[in-house]
């Protein structure tokens, strides 16, 4: 693939530091193995579910690099940043993204209840209250 194709390499080239050449090349390579990834899990093989390994762990770490290396250009690095603030890891069960969603929702309600009743039980109480 030519630097013209390349995102992270277009990128990197126009940052023009040895700190970005150094990212694009472990980008591209990210890039790679991500693809290889969701291809094997779209296809099925349960031996390639996610794990701490997979390249979808990596995503959120190389985004916040990019940021820092390439400045406002890492925005031009649209696959990357889907995977970096997107769903953390993908998997083949059946959940689909709603059921994650409304267990993001269900998690954050019972924390925030939480803080609530937590507050409520150390504020002081009026002679009304109680």
């Amino acid at each position: 693939m030519g630097v013209n194709m390349n995102p992270y390499m277009r990128v990197g080239s126009a940052v023009g530091t040895n700190e970005a050449a150094s990212l694009s090349g472990r980008l591209s390579t990210w890039h790679d193995a991500m693809v290889a990834h969701e291809r094997r899990l779209r296809a099925g093989n349960t031996s390639d579910q996610c794990d701490d390994e997979c390249p979808h762990a990596e995503a959120q770490v190389l985004w916040s690099e990019a940021l820092a290396t390439f400045g406002p250009r890492a925005d031009e690095l649209r696959f990357l940043r889907s995977h970096a603030l997107g769903p953390a890891r993908r998997s083949t069960s059946d959940a689909t993204l709603d059921d994650q969603a409304d267990a993001v929702d269900r998690v954050t309600r019972t924390r925030v209840t939480n803080a609530h009743s937590a507050r409520a039980a150390v504020s002081p109480r009026t002679p009304a209250e109680l």
